[in-house]
């Protein structure tokens, strides 16, 4: 495996707003150690359970897990996906994980036994739903969320940890051209006591939809990321507590730095332009465990850092990467990117 490590300095960074007091530990560098997938393909659906278990979704029908930190990736495939590609993921355990495939047909499979086995659970009725993101507040309760199906957003509830899902209701109407992005299964963050907020492009202005009930009804702000086009729009969010930030831009444009980032401090009611925006388009971001204020972003030229809660961005590695995901409590997670590139992060802290 090769490894290398970035060791982030960033002493004009250190200057936060007054109204946000500094965390007493700070990020001073990040691990970045290759491992082996032992596939060629795009990787997106990434699924994080603990610091040692993970599972990834690919084209094809291709799914790989660890169960020793990255150190073996082992494949199986999902014959009834075969010429699908699994963009969504989520794993509950080292046995069980479910994966939403990207396009049509849309389906949903399952495995309880660790990936030798699924089971389709769902299968849309609609030939034109895209679904872009899964996610679970706990074992039993979770969200899908697909491109609008006859001009109405199509979000998928469930109770049952995947076993049956409902259609949510009171949904805002979308913009013409509006969706999601299936390029990181990031675009659905989750907050407590049954908080979400999805984001959305490729109408005439970003917006972030947000429930905070679980589903059962929902809201839309605007937010100052890049708008106007189909390739356009947020990509990810992630939050922690009421600070919220979201990435995005133009994939297109992927050098562009005008509209790539925006973040809340209210739980997502106002956002906020960053005052030094991320070096590129990014397609996921991931608030780091345990260091309040800060946020990883990465996307296809490079990653960056934040320290204050997405106000500003320090560009920290120019390897490229579709999504990342950190075990839950942990500074150790995993970044993953076209080539089969998949690379174990272990973040270095100390005071400020």
């Amino acid at each position: 495996m090769k490894r290398f490590g970035v060791t982030v300095l960033g002493a004009g960074l250190a200057a936060l707003s007054a109204c946000q007091p500094s965390p007493r530990h700070t990020v001073t560098g990040i691990d970045w150690t290759m491992q082996e997938s032992g596939v060629q393909s795009s990787l997106r659906g990434l699924a994080v359970v603990d610091s040692e278990i993970a599972w990834i979704g690919a084209p094809d029908g291709v799914v790989l897990r660890t169960v020793d930190g990255g150190t073996n990736w082992s494949r199986s495939r999902i014959e009834a996906a075969a010429g699908l590609d699994l963009r969504s993921a989520h794993g509950f355990n080292a046995n069980h994980a479910l994966f939403f495939t990207a396009g049509s047909p849309a389906r949903l499979f399952e495995t309880r036994d660790g990936g030798t086995s699924f089971t389709l659970l769902y299968e849309d009725a609609s030939d034109t739903a895209f679904f872009d993101g899964l996610a679970f507040w706990d074992e039993m309760r979770g969200l899908a969320f697909s491109d609008p199906v006859e001009g109405v957003f199509h979000i998928l509830l469930t109770d049952d940890g995947g076993q049956s899902w409902s259609e949510a209701e009171n949904l805002p109407a979308p913009l013409e051209g509006e969706a999601g992005f299936a390029a990181s299964d990031t675009g659905i963050a989750l907050g407590e006591a049954g908080r979400v907020w999805i984001g959305t492009g490729g109408g005439a202005r970003a917006r972030i939809l947000s429930s905070r009930d679980f589903g059962a009804s929902w809201g839309a702000v605007n937010a100052p990321l890049a708008s106007g086009q189909a390739g356009a729009g947020i990509f990810s969010i992630a939050a922690t507590g009421n600070t919220l930030v979201a990435v995005g831009g133009d994939y297109t444009r992927p050098d562009a730095r005008e509209g790539v980032a925006a973040y809340s401090l209210d739980g997502g009611h106002v956002w906020f332009e960053p005052e030094i925006p991320p070096t590129g388009y990014r397609s996921a971001v991931a608030s780091i465990p345990g260091l309040g204020g800060h946020f990883l972003a990465v996307g296809p030229n490079g990653s960056d850092l934040s320290r204050d809660g997405g106000r500003v961005w320090e560009g920290i590695s120019e390897a490229g990467y579709n999504a990342i995901a950190f075990a839950p409590g942990s500074l150790a997670g995993w970044a993953v990117g076209t080539d089969g590139r998949i690379a174990r992060l272990t973040v270095r802290q100390g005071s400020e």
